[in-house]
């Protein structure tokens, strides 16, 4: 039988290594790319043994999907602002500086294998936010709103990520602003009101 103490020390290693795989990951992504990074790597860098990986994740994919999500949900909380047009513009520059400061992540996030769940997760959680705030009676639907502005959101910055030398911050947040159409649908809504 586990005592208490002693499960507060496995789930605080647990939290530890999760932690330093997530690092591991991180840090190896500053210097190449994820296709050439192998799970021996992530351990060594970790500070864990090579099969103790494996009962955190099952794949290098997995870890970084896991890393995905927790970017997804920042990402997410960043955004909310836009929609709820109190202030985009500071929105917009917090959220192209958050993509900025973790470059190698974010590429390796909207470029490499996790792409496609990567902009999957963010459609569920925005169209999820943005039923509660556009009209039903926009003049294009809510779903379509979402995929159009969060496939502009991923597509610029993907661009961005890929370029040798990237527009500054407020000059990104600024073509964002512009290309979002989200906001244009609240902005109609409230002007139905």
């Amino acid at each position: 039988m586990t005592t208490p103490e002693l499960s507060s020390a496995q789930d605080a290693r647990v939290v530890r290594t999760r932690q330093a795989l997530r690092e591991a990951l991180l840090g190896l992504l500053e210097h190449k790319p994820l296709e050439q990074i192998t799970i021996r790597e992530i351990a060594a860098g970790a500070g864990i043994h090579y099969a103790t990986f494996f009962r955190h994740h099952p794949t290098r994919d997995a870890l970084l999907d896991d890393i995905a999500a927790e970017q997804i949900d920042r990402l997410v909380e960043l955004t909310v602002p836009i929609l709820d047009r109190a202030d985009s513009e500071a929105a917009l520059v917090a959220l192209c500086s958050h993509v900025s400061e973790q470059r190698s992540l974010w590429t390796a996030l909207l470029t490499g294998g996790a792409a496609g769940a990567m902009r999957e997760e963010l459609l569920r959680q925005a169209t999820a936010v943005a039923l509660d705030r556009v009209a039903k009676d926009s003049w294009v639907p809510v779903e379509l709103a979402v995929i159009c502005t969060v496939s502009v959101i991923v597509e610029t910055l993907a661009w961005w990520l890929a370029q040798a030398d990237p527009l500054p911050v407020t000059e990104m947040s600024k073509i964002l602003d512009r290309l979002i159409i989200i906001r244009s649908l609240l902005q109609d809504a409230k002007q139905d009101e």
